[in-house]
């Protein structure tokens, strides 16, 4: 649904901004740069199923890379509910084909979404330059800071005492369930939130932001848009912050009027925020939730043939 709600929301930004500019706007792409522009948000995929599988390894929960890339590549198919918290479905699917426990995975996607939005306060410091550097450093060093502290033992342990207390906790069942396992998950948090895998973790997701606000960037230089790399990193990363903070399906509609707006107000036309912005979403969201649509449909998650694996067998 989100997808389609993507491509209905595009089709009339294009009407509304007018069919001709925004057509006259592409021509002017090389075909290359535009065949680059539409694969990044794959590439970037491919780094960021690295990461997934180097933190499973870190966790030492060994699995086959192409057990996982399956697995990896189903979660695209949910990249779009809000927040991207439908990824967590790959927890499930962990536990169902290969036993692996389900905080696992759900730590796992807690410290992704973590580091990527600490590396995109960071890109977006760099955009902004020097001066707010400070504040953005800052800012990722709370979020660290807080994730290390909610998920460290003596706070899990004051944590899980506080909701022991709970009496109507403890009488729903379900959400009893799901306290418990939330606090598992945080216990996995911790793991990642050491030195060596965050590092890493934030690394990687600021070579991404930096790579599609290049790209980015090479599209609005190929329309004669004024627009720099440090102004294309702040369109990007506001964009993606933007819808995130949105709390909508993918961050439709807020994401677009974030970039197009801060486009235009850097010196860009309508027609070229328009276009340079439909190109980095349909590059990031549309290609990416079309791949993991259809490596879904053809795995059946529930068949004997799913039953659980080690990981270690191959």
């Amino acid at each position: 649904m989100a997808l389609i709600a993507a491509i209905a929301l595009y089709s009339v930004l294009i009407i509304a901004f007018g069919i001709q500019g925004v057509w006259t706007d592409l021509l002017e792409i090389p075909r290359g740069l535009l065949l680059l522009a539409l694969s990044v948000g794959l590439i970037g995929q491919l780094a960021f199923f690295w990461r997934w599988q180097w933190s499973l390894q870190w966790l030492k929960q060994s699995l086959h890379w192409r057990r996982s890339a399956e697995i990896y590549a189903s979660g695209l198919a949910l990249m779009a509910t809000p927040g991207r918290s439908g990824e967590a479905m790959r927890a499930l699917w962990l536990k169902q084909r290969h036993g692996i426990p389900a905080q696992v995975g759900l730590g796992v996607t807690l410290s992704e979404r973590l580091s990527d939005l600490a590396s995109a306060v960071l890109v977006l410091g760099w955009g902004l330059g020097i001066a707010a550097m400070p504040m953005m450093f800052l800012s990722a060093a709370v979020l660290i800071a807080g994730a290390a502290v909610i998920s460290h033992p003596k706070a899990l342990r004051q944590l899980e005492a506080l909701l022991k207390n709970l009496r109507w906790l403890q009488q729903q069942r379900r959400l009893h369930r799901l306290s418990q396992s939330a606090l598992l998950s945080l216990r996995q948090v911790r793991h990642l939130v050491q030195p060596t895998p965050l590092i890493l973790a934030t690394s990687c997701g600021c070579l991404i932001w930096l790579m599609e606000a290049s790209i980015m960037h090479g599209l609005f230089q190929a329309m004669a848009a004024p627009i720099n790399l440090n102004q294309a990193a702040v369109i990007r990363t506001a964009m993606a912050l933007g819808g995130v903070l949105s709390l909508l399906p993918a961050g439709i509609g807020t994401s677009e009027a974030t970039s197009i707006g801060i486009a235009m107000a850097y010196g860009a036309s309508s027609d070229q925020a328009l276009l340079a912005t439909l190109i980095i979403r349909i590059s990031t969201l549309v290609l990416p939730c079309g791949l993991g649509w259809l490596v879904l449909r053809r795995q059946s998650l529930g068949s004997p043939n799913n039953s659980k694996h080690a990981g270690t067998d191959e």
